[in-house]
């Protein structure tokens, strides 16, 4: 999302039970070095708190056409001259019949009856405002106009009720703010899964097996396909990393856990198998702390199931498979992408300090089933998720 960088987006908040989900959208244009201010409806303030909007925005909020400390010209005008995009979200009836017949009676309308940029309206409201006839109508006038329409989704309202109205996902409302600054989306509205991070094995009640991974590479893979406009759901073994905002998390500790939940997404079109799960676990778990003893403690170990193995024949998704060698590396590799009927494996070695486990530079070597190898230079762990997506997208 390089391209919102120094970007002004002006976003107006109107009156719905969606407009707390607003604040994640802020929060991702900012964290994407793009600036925000908002204008919030009177209804909006019913919703949500106008100091949370304006913590997240690091700006103060407009919701009255007369400000407190009015300034040489209308504020509202000023922002026509200095916004690079409007974004209604959520976008309720009132704002889009509003919008569309050029009432300008409140610091949000008359913005918009003002601002000629680009303009994306995301609505939400009950499915019966949604389909009634002067809605749609109004809709369509504002379609005519080159607005951008994000069509609500179905599923269940917070009526209770079950129809079209619900607000789009965060996903599709960033590939349409990506879209107006021409920004490349190639994987545009992909399902992509990946999996970061280890797996704890428990020992007892208080002790685990483990490994170094700390899940930084999976992590950046997963913001990268999420910035090239995929939805992301990342499946994540215990880390220290932050979630990421507009993506799927999902936590597990077990590779147990881990089987259960990218089984439940077969149907992707991207499986990124990232993670460093344990191939082995303890047969037998002490629900206790098992005391320390002068004898020799032996645990008995059992294989844990290989995901790779159980989900290769059962899903038609392009399957990338890693590989962390630290002998015979590309013959390793090359023998784990054939028994396991992998598309891609990528190759990555723990020998050197700069490389693997808990670090945040890697490098990496890709090899596909159709006979494509290629090589990345020592980087960070973000450029190295940008080159293997535009390797195995290519």
């Amino acid at each position: 999302m390089k391209k919102l960088k120094n970007k002004n987006i002006l976003i107006g908040i109107t009156g719905s039970i969606a407009a707390y989900k607003a604040c994640d959208i802020i929060r991702i244009i900012r964290k994407a070095g793009g600036n925000v201010q908002a204008i919030m409806t009177h209804s909006a303030k019913q919703f949500i708190g106008k100091s949370t909007i304006a913590a997240l925005t690091n700006n103060p909020v407009i919701d009255s056409i007369f400000e407190d400390d009015p300034k040489p010209g209308l504020e509202h005008i000023n922002l026509a001259f200095d916004i690079d995009m409007v974004l209604i979200l959520p976008a309720t009836a009132n704002i889009i019949a509003k919008a569309a017949n050029g009432i300008a009676d409140d610091s949000l309308s008359l913005a918009l009856s003002i601002c000629e940029q680009p303009t994306i309206f995301c609505p939400a409201m009950n499915y019966k405002m949604w389909r009634n006839k002067a809605n749609l109508d109004a809709v369509e006038k504002l379609r005519k106009r080159g607005k951008i329409i994000v069509d609500p989704e179905d599923g269940f309202l917070a009526s209770l009720h079950e129809g079209k109205g619900r607000l789009a996902n965060t996903q599709r409302i960033l590939n349409n703010i990506q879209s107006v600054f021409d920004i490349k989306l190639p994987l545009k509205n992909k399902n992509i899964v990946i999996t970061a991070g280890p797996t704890q094995e428990p020992i007892d009640g208080v002790r685990y097996i483990s490994n170094r991974s700390s899940g930084k590479m999976g992590f950046a893979i997963a913001e990268t396909a999420h910035n090239l406009g995929a939805n992301v759901t990342l499946i994540a073994g215990p880390n220290n990393l932050k979630d990421i905002p507009g993506i799927t998390m999902i936590h597990i500790n077990t590779a147990s856990d881990m089987l259960e939940a990218v089984s439940e997404k077969l149907d992707s079109d991207y499986i990124v198998m990232n993670a460093a799960v344990a191939d082995y676990r303890p047969k037998n778990i002490n629900p206790s702390k098992i005391k320390k003893h002068e004898a020799k403690l032996n645990i008995e170990l059992e294989p844990t199931v290989d995901i790779l193995d159980y989900i290769k024949d059962k899903t038609k998704a392009c399957i990338i498979g890693f590989a962390l060698e630290m002998e015979n590396l590309e013959e390793n590799a090359l023998d784990k992408m054939n028994r396991k009927k992998l598309d891609f494996i990528v190759l990555n070695t723990a020998n050197n300090i700069n490389q693997g486990f808990d670090v945040d530079t890697n490098q990496v070597t890709i090899f596909s089933s159709s006979g494509k190898k290629i090589k990345s230079d020592i980087d960070t762990k973000e450029r190295i998720a940008r080159f293997m997506w535009n390797e195995i997208i290519d």
